[in-house]
């Protein structure tokens, strides 16, 4: 017995090594949950199973593009540390480095020590952590923030919805995609290998599937979009994104605060967010949210 290809039959089985493998997490209490290594379980991809009586580890890659591949990677508690992780990951890299990968990711949960160390050991570099945070309604106070409102308006900016500016005729979609490509500017990347440079389209998706208009928040310089937020859950995960020059002014807090209260009016009382990015971390500590001991730590490895 040893490494075989993947098969349907095999999916109980690998969400029993997942359940075993995650026991000591409850995700199920939170929103955004770090990646747990079973996405691949719904593509068509690269896929194995270690099988020694029973299966006693997965591993799989699906593609991203052309070059860039994310792995999957689980072994059973009572199985590691028998270098069945390894002989998986190695069959994983020689077929994904024959479909032209160049470059495989890793998302890991930082509470599993053991599983960073075996990826450090294996030839990954650690490229950032995303970091998950949590508020309550009861925490957080618009009142404080209303003079930095007032202030950005008497400087000519303005805070607005998606619902708004569409009844108005202003054509949010495409304003807020050119937005976007000046927004990413300066983001924590997920992967260095990417390139930021997006087409029109790509940054017109993350706006498509707002599907409450009125509580996603965008703020304008007079006419110029120049910030964008929701904290709604059916938008989608579309972030905070502020044109860079007019950052370090105050947008983002005061437009974050701005759809919180939106959100609070209409009834919603938790709020998650989840960033790399420091600057972001410390906007949202100041609005009242709170670590939630949920971090995805990222690497690369470059085949």
């Amino acid at each position: 017995m040893g490494i075989e290809p993947f098969k349907p039959s095999d999916s109980a089985a690998v969400l029993q090594l997942h359940e075993d493998a995650f026991q000591e997490l409850d995700f199920s209490s939170f929103l955004w949950e770090p990646c747990q290594q079973i996405e691949s379980l719904e593509k068509d991809c690269v896929r194995h199973v270690y099988r020694d009586e029973a299966v006693k580890g997965y591993g799989a890659a699906y593609s991203l593009d052309e070059t860039h591949f994310r792995l999957n990677l689980l072994v059973g508690p009572r199985h590691a540390r028998r270098g069945i992780g390894s002989l998986l990951l190695d069959l994983i890299e020689m077929e994904v480095r024959k479909l032209g990968g160049k470059y495989l990711q890793a998302r890991l949960q930082e509470s599993m020590s053991e599983s960073l160390a075996f990826a450090l050991s294996r030839g990954f570099v650690f490229v950032h952590r995303m970091r998950g945070m949590s508020l309550r309604a009861e925490d957080f106070s618009y009142e404080k923030w209303k003079p930095l409102g007032e202030r950005l308006f008497e400087e000519g900016f303005s805070a607005t919805t998606f619902k708004d500016e569409e009844e108005v005729g202003n054509t949010p979609l495409e304003k807020l995609a050119r937005l976007q490509r000046r927004a990413r500017e300066g983001w924590p990347l997920p992967d260095p290998t990417w390139k930021l440079d997006a087409t029109t389209q790509q940054a017109r998706e993350p706006f498509t599937h707002i599907s409450v208009p009125e509580r996603f928040s965008i703020m304008k310089f007079k006419d110029e979009y120049v910030g964008y937020t929701s904290a709604e859950d059916g938008n989608g995960s579309v972030g905070t994104g502020v044109h860079p020059l007019y950052r370090g002014r105050g947008v983002a807090t005061y437009l974050k605060a701005f759809d919180i209260q939106r959100c609070i009016v209409a009834g919603k009382e938790y709020f998650e967010s989840a960033s790399a990015n420091p600057a972001m971390l410390k906007v949202n500590e100041k609005l009242g949210y709170k670590f939630n001991e949920l971090t995805e730590v990222r690497f690369v490895k470059y085949l």
